[in-house]
């Protein structure tokens, strides 16, 4: 079983309240609680072998002490499953809790904790804890979403220039004649690296709109998203631009991608000509990150790199803001329609 497709399984085979009824202890759903705990360990598994082999190319430590604690944790977890006392249902579930705490903790990259907060939110809603549950599912958000920011620039031209860093600090002698060569293969595994980190946080992200259905908190629509691969040119193909995600309202209302929420709106002519369209982005939770964020017109080129800094039609989302309001003004006869939102650079928030 691929990792990270457990919860989402269970949900669309069994409905969300079979996910809260085999977390919960539901002596009716027995069967069904074995079957997604043991969803969960299969998919662990190849989770565990994923996060070994991404850590080590992207020069991310993954600590002896987290490994261990998630492993545990899932374990008992999966004791919990099994037993039919309520009471030590409990103390099982409390165990796996505080592992699973203890991994968090010991994480150093925001998929690590991003992984261990999926199982805290598990533990809070098998403990009947919601409030506690909401408190996880958002720093599950929070956290998949940094980790999709933050290794997305590696699928592009940044991933070369990564290689050299990272052949460098190995002090590993190179003949000067296999130098390039061997940063092309540095890169690929790096890219490789990188792929599989943003395949697991849209994964992450992907069962946290089922972990928000089953807390009660409504199903969140899927917005229609589009990789857009990278370009390769030159005679060894190597990347030029960027890969990015372009991200379309799947319905009416705010856009809703992780902890990010983009709503659109026109507004009156602010003079003759003219009409301003508004795009509003909030974060819930604040993200501890800054976010530069470009609002384009139609027709306007959109990025094929990560974005720069102090660009002068740039605007930031500083680290722990709550949320930005940009506008532009379009010549009459545009449409809100046909604009699109940078966030990075790597994210684009098509209006419609």
């Amino acid at each position: 079983m691929e990792p990270l497709t457990a919860i989402t399984m269970i949900a669309a085979k069994y409905g969300v309240s079979g996910v809260i009824g085999a977390l919960t202890g539901n002596q009716e759903l027995g069967s069904l609680s074995a079957e997604l705990v043991g969803a969960l360990s299969a998919s662990e598994d190849r989770l565990a072998e994923k996060l070994a082999g991404i850590e080590s190319q992207l020069d991310q430590v993954l600590e002896q002490r987290y490994s261990a604690a998630i492993g545990a944790g899932l374990r008992t977890l999966l004791d919990a499953g099994a037993t039919t006392d309520p009471r030590a249902r409990a103390d099982e579930v409390v165990r796996a809790r505080d592992l699973f705490r203890d991994a968090g903790a010991s994480a150093r990259s925001p998929l690590q904790v991003a992984v261990a907060e999926r199982y805290l939110v598990l533990c809070a809603i098998a403990l009947g804890r919601p409030e506690v549950a909401r408190t996880a599912l958002g720093l599950l958000h929070k956290t998949a979403f940094e980790a999709l920011i933050g290794t997305m620039p590696l699928v592009g031209p940044e991933v070369y220039e990564r290689a050299r860093e990272q052949l460098a600090r190995s002090g590993r002698p190179v003949f000067r004649s296999r130098r390039e060569e061997r940063i092309t293969e540095l890169a690929e595994e790096i890219l490789d690296a990188a792929s599989e980190v943003s395949e697991l946080a849209l994964g992450l992200l992907a069962e946290a709109r089922d972990l928000a259905d089953a807390l009660g908190s409504g199903r969140v629509p899927e917005p229609a998203m589009d990789f857009l691969e990278p370009e390769e040119a030159g005679s060894d193909d190597r990347l030029v631009t960027t890969g990015r995600l372009a991200i379309r309202p799947s319905g009416p209302g705010p856009v809703r991608f992780g902890p990010l929420s983009v709503s659109w709106e026109g507004a009156s002519p602010p003079r003759p000509g003219t009409h301003d369209v508004t795009v509003t982005v909030r974060a819930e939770p604040v993200l501890s990150v800054p976010l530069h964020l470009t609002l384009l017109g139609p027709g306007a080129p959109e990025p094929v790199a990560p974005a720069r800094w102090g660009a002068p039609d740039g605007h930031t989302l500083g680290a722990g803001a709550p949320g930005i309001r940009l506008t532009r003004s379009l010549a009459t006869g545009g449409s809100p329609t046909a604009c699109t939102l940078s966030v990075n650079g790597l994210l684009l928030f098509r209006s419609a």
